[in-house]
This record gives structure tokens, sequence and C-alpha cells, in this order.
């Protein structure tokens, strides 16, 4: 069995304590098996300590630094792109993924956290360079600029797990 990386280095008792802190004081944890992408982790402090909850029980920020932090693998995609759809492991539907193309110059984070029952906590879902996306269609949050947005962007194909299997041609939406 494989532990989550950023959880190896923990001891039991350092489970329960903070790893980062909000802009508005909450305490940030990292969940079991995070979608965290290590590209991120070093950034994590600056990107959080600029994050105000103003009371919300979920959030999804972006983060600008002004300048290039890394490089995304969310890219905006044309009709001469090969463009194919799998499911990704602990997924609900199809992600659109391009073929054809590398990961692009950006200079923002995204973050994802959901407030936990303890008082001034949050657990981080994930964290990724790039720009903020909508839902995917598929999802329960899904709108419909979320087919908008999934019709003209696409995940690089090789930046994520597939499940084996589940690639397609045809658009699941």
């Amino acid at each position: 069995m494989h532990s989550h990386p950023l959880r190896a280095q923990r001891t039991r008792k350092e489970d329960s304590m903070t790893n980062w802190v909000l802009g508005s004081g909450e305490a940030v944890v990292d969940r079991y098996q995070s979608h965290l992408h290590k590209g991120v982790v070093a950034l994590l402090p600056q990107v959080l300590a600029r994050i105000d909850a103003r009371g919300r029980q979920f959030l999804v920020e972006e983060v600008d630094f002004g300048r290039p932090i890394g490089e995304t693998v969310c890219v905006p995609t044309t009709d001469a792109d090969k463009i194919v759809w799998a499911q990704r492991p602990k997924r609900y539907g199809l992600t659109r993924f391009v073929k054809n193309r590398t990961a692009e110059p950006c200079g923002s984070v995204v973050v994802i956290l959901k407030r936990d029952d303890r008082p001034n906590l949050f657990i981080l879902i994930t964290a990724f360079v790039g720009r903020k996306p909508e839902p995917e269609p598929w999802d329960r949050n899904a709108t419909a600029q979320s087919v908008v947005f999934w019709s003209s962007c696409a995940l690089l194909w090789g930046s994520e797990p597939i499940i084996p299997g589940t690639e397609t041609n045809v658009c699941p939406w």
C-alpha cells in the first residue's frame, strides 16, 4: 500500500496538526489522497495566505502571482487538436484530453478547499498551477458554462492517470 507523499513523513501526532493557514486565520490540512499537485507544494503557504474564507463552506480560489510560476496542463483547444475522453481515477465521468499539445507557462494557482466539521479548519481538496476551471460537465456542480469551458479546453494527454479501457473519441456530453 502506498501512502500519500505528503503524509509519509508525518507521525500520528502530526496528522492532527495544521499544515498551512489561510489569510483569514483558518487552519488548512491536506486530506488523505488529495489531488494536490506536487508543483505547488512550495507555493502553498504564499497562496493560502492570500485567501480570505469570508465564512464560506467551500472555496475555489485562483491566486495570480503576476509572473510565470509553473506550467498549466489545462490548455485551450482548436479544431486542429486531437481530442479524446477518458475517465480519471476517483472521478464519475469522462475528462476531455488533448493529445498533440504541451504544457503552457502560467502565473496562477487554483486551490479548492472545504470547511471541516471542526471549527476554523479547512481540508485541501486540490491545488494546481493553472486558471480557475469550470466543473466538468458530469460533476454535480456543473452548469451550462461547464460544457462551454470543457468544449474549448482540455487536459494534456498523459498529464493525469486514466482508467485503462475508458478512452473514447466520442464526446460524452
